[in-house]
Parts: C-alpha cells; sequence; structure tokens
C-alpha cells in the first residue's frame, strides 16, 4: 500500500533516467544539419565551430531525446544515430520492467530478423507493410500547396475507418491557410510556454507541484514533452511547422463507447494514405492539448459543441527523404494459449 502511494506521488519531476547514448561518426559526415533541423525536441544542436552535431539536454533534462530516431532516418551519410534504452529507474513514471530493452529495427517474422537488414525483410512484406515500417513524422516541408483533389482523398480514407456501432463519430477541419495555423500556433504557444516554465528549475515547490499535477493527471507530465514545448519556445512559438496544411481531427463528444479511439483511428488512415501517395505527416498534440485554455482558438476555428479536437496533422510534402525504417522501443506482449 505504502509503495503504491510512494510510487504515484515520487519522482515525477525530473525522476533518475538512464538516457538513450548518441553515436556519431565525425568523418562520414557531409554538415547538411538535416538531423539538428528534424529534431523535435531540439537535443541535437550544431557546433558552428567543429561543424559537428551534438546531443545535449533541456530544461533540466540531461539527455532531451524522445528516441524517434529522426536523426538517423534523414541523415544521407548514415552517420548519426541514438541507440540504447529510455529507461525512468524509480517514481511516478518507472518504467516497466517487461517493457526493458534496447530498440531493435522491425522484426516482422520473429527474432531472427534481429541479424537482417531491412532491405532482405522488405521483400516478403505487403505494400501496407512496407508503408508502416517506413513511415516517419515530417517536420520539415516544401513549400508546396496540396491540392483540394489530394486532400479528399486523405478524409475519403478515414471516412472508411472502422467506429463503435458505425456511428463515425468525427469531424475533419482542413486549415490551408497558412496565417490561420500561425495564428493558432502562437496562442497555443503561449500556454505551453507557461507549462514549460512550471517545469523548469529544480526548486522544491516546482517538484511538489508536478507531484500533485502527475497524480491527477499522469500522461500530461512525463518530462519528454517539455522539451519539445522549449524547442516550441525556440522556433519562435512554431507547433505546426509551416505545413501547407493541417488537418484538424474532432470527435463528436456523444459518439458510442470510445469516440476518442474512433478519431485516432480515422487519423491514423489520413497517417497511412498520406505516406502512400508521397506525401508526409506529423500527428501534433500540443494544440488539442492546451485549446481548452485557449477560446480563441475555438472562435478561429468555428468549433462548436458537441465537437472537440482530438489530434490535428501537419500535411505536405517533405522536404528531405524520410522514409528509412529505424529502431523502436520493445513493447511487452503476453500470450494465453
Amino acid at each position: 500500500m505504502f509503495h503504491a502511494f510512494f510510487d504515484k506521488f515520487s519522482f515525477s519531476h525530473m525522476p533518475p533516467t538512464q538516457f538513450f547514448r548518441f553515436e556519431y561518426e565525425a568523418d562520414q559526415c557531409t554538415h547538411c544539419k538535416a538531423c539538428v533541423q528534424t529534431c523535435p525536441t531540439s537535443c541535437l544542436q550544431w557546433n558552428e565551430e567543429e561543424k559537428t552535431p551534438y546531443a545535449t539536454g533541456l530544461s533540466g533534462i540531461e539527455l532531451a531525446c524522445i528516441g524517434c530516431n529522426n536523426c538517423e532516418a534523414v541523415c544521407p551519410a548514415n552517420c548519426i544515430r541514438m541507440r540504447g534504452e529510455y529507461k525512468v529507474l524509480k517514481g511516478r513514471y518507472k518504467t516497466p520492467e517487461e517493457k526493458s530493452g534496447d530498440m531493435t529495427l522491425p522484426c516482422p517474422f520473429g527474432q531472427s530478423d534481429r541479424n537482417r537488414n531491412f532491405e532482405e525483410i522488405e521483400k516478403d512484406l505487403t505494400q501496407t507493410e512496407k508503408i508502416i515500417y517506413r513511415r516517419r513524422s515530417v517536420r520539415l516541408f516544401k513549400d508546396k500547396p496540396l491540392s483540394k483533389e489530394l486532400i479528399h482523398r486523405l478524409i475519403e480514407a478515414a471516412r472508411f475507418a472502422p467506429s463503435a456501432g458505425n456511428g463515425q463519430p468525427c469531424k475533419f477541419l482542413v486549415v490551408t491557410n497558412r496565417e490561420v495555423n500561425r495564428k493558432i500556433d502562437q496562442k497555443c504557444a503561449k500556454i505551453l510556454k507557461l507549462i514549460n516554465w512550471l517545469y523548469a528549475g529544480q526548486n522544491r515547490w516546482r517538484k511538489i507541484l508536478i507531484a500533485i499535477l502527475s497524480a491527477i493527471s499522469a500522461n500530461k507530465w512525463d518530462q519528454r514533452p517539455i522539451a519539445a514545448m522549449e524547442k516550441i519556445h525556440m522556433t519562435n512559438g512554431s507547433i505546426t511547422f509551416d505545413a501547407p496544411a493541417v488537418i484538424h481531427v474532432l470527435k463528436d463528444k456523444r459518439g458510442i463507447s470510445h469516440p476518442d479511439v474512433d478519431a485516432a483511428i480515422s487519423a491514423h488512415n489520413i497517417i497511412l494514405a498520406a505516406h502512400s501517395i508521397g506525401l508526409g505527416t506529423c500527428y501534433i498534440g500540443f494544440i488539442a492539448s492546451t485549446v481548452a485554455f485557449v477560446p480563441a482558438v475555438k472562435k478561429i476555428l468555428k468549433i462548436k459543441y458537441p465537437y472537440e479536437i482530438v489530434t490535428s496533422i501537419c500535411v505536405g510534402y517533405p522536404k528531405l527523404k524520410y522514409n528509412i525504417p529505424v529502431p523502436r522501443a520493445q513493447v511487452p506482449v503476453e500470450w494465453i494459449e
């Protein structure tokens, strides 16, 4: 009983953590800076004097890396990567032992795949599987508009997603006006800046407050998104990366069973359809997380009851080549036979 209580309230703010390991081969680097530009948390910085990337922390986090490996996916010289394991050692966000282990590349045919490169495996995969493994979160887009016909294809893919009771409790807001997107970014960024300020630093009152907030809402106070908030501040409030289109996925709050799940499924149909036709996408959760505190955003987007934003998706033509499979963390699997 005591241990459960202690775990719920202890080490919520900057918990003791084992971080990923930054690996870099300087002699192969082309100095393109793509790894730094695409890093979602600004973990990677560029040393102008030595012309090399380096990994760093932010807001008191030792290494502001979420293990997305986009740096590896965009590197034309294959000289940069994050390896090892992210593991919170104790407290509220302690990593379950069953989830421990180094990140690995796709192993669709079993553990024997670990010793094979993806190109060997890929010839035996379906087209859908190839898209799943090669999909990346894109944060650098070409300055090229998307046609309505192309966006319509994505919405149609979402329309045919499964939903509880075939209720289809979703609505899609498509914003191609970049000034509107920038205005929404700026308004939401103010809330994120406040949260980032609250989390930053090591004084006692912050630790106590984060412990209370994480006990109320554990999903919101993990240390990893905090670094992404700091990057938004560093990029003057850019949340949607100046993408040519942003699709906001809304749920009807009266939807059958779990409308959030239905909205998420339809959103991922958009993601997979987009990548299958050569577009790039990135899920954005910060708008949905802050919109309740920014009534102006609801007004701009004309969101009224019974609808509510579940997630937002940036869509556009990728500026860089992103379609290289990268390692992912282990997930627990149990079989009952």
